[in-house]
Formats: structure tokens, sequence, C-alpha cells
């Protein structure tokens, strides 16, 4: 059993050689690191200018002058001009931009800012608030507030956004590719009747599909570990990174077979092959905006695997994300495995 396990492997290897199978992941993978590295910016903030026109100079002329000095020094791109209308004709070459006047009313300073009309409501209620507490710090001073870190072990740092994205190409081409591979690969074997001569063989189809599992998983150590190196180098947990690879390989390999059983070429079965990878897709919504994390994609198995391969390329500490992942997709990849074994078996015994 062992010895047709390896026979088959050594095929499919042989055949995924012959097919440009590794060329087509080293090429994705190389590309991927170049785009990430020399295209991709490595910060997106867009930070507008603010051109202010300040002419109030009543009794708290003091304060104001202060506030705006202290953020002058925190931001330089903060331009003061000598009439509001200055304000709104340099907004109107500057899209990018936002104005500030002050001006005296009943002794007070009364300040309005001036915006583009794109700007949502959140935006323009935390420039509100930012003014409120700067004015409110410079009457009352600092508030004292004490902030307690539970895990103080962990490193956090700041990741670059070019590099941020490396977590997910590495769910979506090592992983979630080889979905797509292995069932190129079965529709290759099946158009060429290599499945049906197989069946006539002693050979099992446990060998069969597990052969194709494990070089599907190749080709993602390959894929990994050379975007990997491309783009944080030797910094990577990469014996963590290469068994969540391992784990999600098996799972997606899993999935592509199931498919792959129902359906006797590519085309048939493309409307699948959408839908299962926008699904393990949506995930990835969540990685870039936090703050959107229904449960419906917290339970896409792809979300959790997400964040260990975050959490193994950029080591925090936290490696009980790791675990539980690990955990869950040996779980997964047993189940969907044990599902392809019997479909399979199901399918082939009606051809």
């Amino acid at each position: 059993m062992i010895q047709r396990f390896l026979a088959l492997t050594k095929k499919d290897i042989i055949n995924g050689y012959r097919n440009y199978f590794f060329v087509v992941t080293i090429f994705i993978a190389v590309f991927f690191g170049l785009v990430i590295n020399f295209i991709v910016p490595e910060d997106t903030s867009i930070k507008p200018d603010l051109y202010i026109y300040n002419s109030y100079d009543g009794e708290y002329v003091g304060l104001m002058d202060g506030i705006i000095e202290g953020s002058q020094q925190k931001h330089s791109n903060m331009y003061m001009l000598k009439s509001k209308r200055e304000v709104v004709e340099n907004m109107k070459d500057n899209f990018n931009s936002i104005g500030l006047v002050i001006l005296e009313k009943s002794g007070l300073p009364n300040m309005e800012f001036i915006m583009q009309g794109y700007e949502n409501e959140k935006i323009v209620n935390t420039l509100i608030l930012s003014m409120e507490d700067d004015i409110k710090k410079k009457i009352y001073g600092d508030i004292n507030i004490d902030t307690i870190v539970l895990k103080q072990d962990m490193e956090l740092a700041d990741i670059p956004f070019n590099k941020s994205i490396l977590p997910m190409f590495l769910v979506m081409e090592p992983v979630l590719l080889g979905f797509i591979m292995i069932l190129a690969l079965v529709f290759m074997e099946k158009d060429e009747g290599t499945i049906k001569s197989y069946m006539v063989s002693p050979g099992g189809v446990s060998e069969y599909l597990a052969a194709k599992i494990v070089f599907m998983i190749i080709l993602g150590w390959i894929s990994a570990v050379i975007s990997t190196l491309m783009v944080v180098g030797v910094n990577a947990d990469y014996i963590k990174l290469l068994s969540i690879v391992t784990v999600g390989g098996i799972f997606a390999s899993g999935l592509g077979l199931i498919v792959s059983s129902f359906f006797d070429n590519l085309s048939k079965s493309m409307v699948w092959i959408m839908i299962v990878s926008i699904l393990l897709s949506l995930p990835f919504i969540s990685y870039f905006v936090p703050s959107f994390a229904p449960n419906y994609i917290r339970l896409i198995p792809t979300y959790s695997l997400l964040f260990a391969m975050k959490e193994a390329v950029f080591p925090t500490g936290n490696t009980a994300i790791i675990y539980n992942t690990l955990i869950t997709f040996c779980i997964l990849a047993v189940i969907n495995y044990i599902l392809a074994l019997l479909v399979y078996r199901y399918n082939l015994s009606k051809m």
C-alpha cells in the first residue's frame, strides 16, 4: 500500500512537472513577492491638508494660538491663510483638503469647518471631537488615563501595508489555489482515462486521493517559502507557517476532490469553483476591516486560517491562535478526506 502511494505521488509530481504546475506556482509566488515589495505602497494613509484662517483676538487668543501651534508641530500639512476666501480658493484647487475658519462671536472663539462635500458624517464628527478635546486639554490639562495591558509579553509592531498583504496571499495561493489546481489535475486524468485504468488495478481510491493531496502540499510549501522569503526574509516562523499551509492545503484539496468527483471537466464545474472560492475569500474583508467581522464570516474556516498565517509571518507571541487553527483544520481535513473518499467511491462505481 505504501509503495503504491509513493508510486502514485511520484507519478503526480512527474505529471505536474510535465504540465508546468511547478513553473506556474513559482511564477505566481515570485510575481506576488515583487508586487508586494515594489508596487504596493508601504503607507496608504492620505492625510488631508488643513487651511486655517484665524481672526480671533479676544480673551482666549493665547489658548487658540497654543492649540494651533501644538497641532502644527504634530502635522506638517497645516497652512495659515489671510482670509476665509483664500481658504475656499485653496480648497477648490486641492480636493484632499479641509478648511478651518476661527472668528469671534460674542467675545468667544467661533470655529467653522469647511468640507469638500464627500466626507462622511463620522469624519466630520471626529474633527469636531478632536478640536473639543484639544480645547479641554488646554483649559483643564491632560486627563490621567491608566492603561492595563493583560498580555504584556506580546510584541506588537507596525506592519507596513504592503507586507500586511502577505498572509492574505498565503491563504489565497498555497491554500486556495490548491483547490483549483487539484481540480485541473483530476480533470486532466479523467480526460486521459487514467482514472478508469487505475480502477481496474489493485490500487485503492484512498491512495489515489492521498497522493494528489501530498502533491498539492508540496506546491503549497514551495509557494509559501518563496513568497515569504521575498517579503519578510527569515523573520517568519517557518515551522508554524508550513504546518498551517499543510493543514490548509489538505482542507482545500479535499474540497477540490469532492467537487471534481461530480463533474467531467473544468468548465462544467466552474460555477461551483466560483461559489466556493468567493465563500472562502469573504474573511479577507474582515482582515482589512477588523471592525467588520459578523458571525457568519467568523464561521468560515479561512477566517481563523488568515489570522493564524499573520501570526506565523509576523510573530507576536499569540501562539494560541495558531494551535487552535491547526487543531480545527486537522479535524476539517480528516472530514474532507473521508467525504472525498466516499463520494469518489460512489461516483466511480457508476462509471
